[in-house]
């Protein structure tokens, strides 16, 4: 399990907590199915002396990201004060629905069933791990055929099929944005917000768009994507596997986002 765990890379004296939501390129680990990759929480923590509290999960759409980042810092203050909060924004287009009657795991072959931790951890279970509770989080994405076996492809292609579109996309991403930015103001919360790759960041605007968009603070908003910052420059792991080398991370932290933390005296 992972998540509501705090991770002190460091080892030694912490001043500050992380707290950070994304998609994979946030994630930073999940023990039971060995999982470790060095992505840009992980840098940022140890860089700077921070504890860290990793809400990040493969293919999480923006929906789930502020959903779980929301639940998170409300759990953090009850104990902690001390916050900084960085947010990695997904695909536009991935959704997740809740289901209360999905098992998990979902199926004998695939290692996760539906996401549960607004009220528990990340379930990653081992492949054939019996498990009694059903219930959870969805997360649709585009192409989850692609994934064999994968437990609620025939509900996600539905929905790509009948239902989403760009436009409800940029909406509800803008939406997204703009309910972590208040939650976090609201609490006087200090925070930074990018996009995995330029596109999520990106919006078509219209009278439909527009209005979300004047609404964001834009000054707290890393612009530059990850993926293509990365790819630019030979920090992506393998024509098949689109994601940073530790390399990239490590060098994104150092060149995007603590100039932006230290513009803003964050640093």
């Amino acid at each position: 399990q992972v998540a509501l765990t705090y991770i002190n890379y460091w080892g030694g004296t912490v001043n500050k907590t992380l707290v950070v939501s994304g998609c994979s390129f946030t994630q930073t680990e999940v023990p039971s199915i060995k999982f470790v990759r060095q992505n840009w929480p992980m840098h940022l923590s140890i860089r700077n002396n921070w504890k860290l509290l990793n809400y990040g999960f493969m293919q999480s759409g923006n929906d789930m990201i502020a959903r779980t980042l929301i639940r998170g810092v409300s759990e953090s203050l009850k104990e902690d004060n001390d916050i900084i909060v960085g947010v990695m924004w997904s695909g536009k287009d991935r959704h997740a629905v809740f289901n209360p009657d999905m098992p998990n795991p979902a199926s004998d072959n695939f290692p996760y069933g539906p996401r549960n931790f607004i009220d528990t951890p990340v379930d990653v279970h081992l492949r054939r791990t019996a498990s009694l509770r059903k219930g959870g989080w969805l997360n649709f994405f585009p192409n989850i055929d692609a994934i064999l076996d994968h437990p609620w492809s025939d509900l996600s292609s539905q929905w790509y099929k009948n239902y989403n579109n760009n436009i409800y996309s940029d909406i509800m991403t803008l939406e997204n944005i703009l309910q972590a930015q208040t939650f976090l103001e609201l609490h006087n919360i200090d925070y930074f917000m990018s996009g995995y790759m330029d596109d999520t960041l990106q919006f078509k605007l219209n009278k439909h768009t527009q209005w979300l968009y004047d609404l964001i603070n834009w000054d707290k908003v890393i612009t530059v994507g990850m993926l293509e910052w990365c790819k630019s420059r030979n920090y992506i792991r393998s024509e098949t596997d689109q994601h940073p080398t530790d390399t990239g991370s490590l060098e994104y932290t150092k060149q995007i986002i603590e100039p932006h933390l230290k513009e803003r005296e964050i640093l």
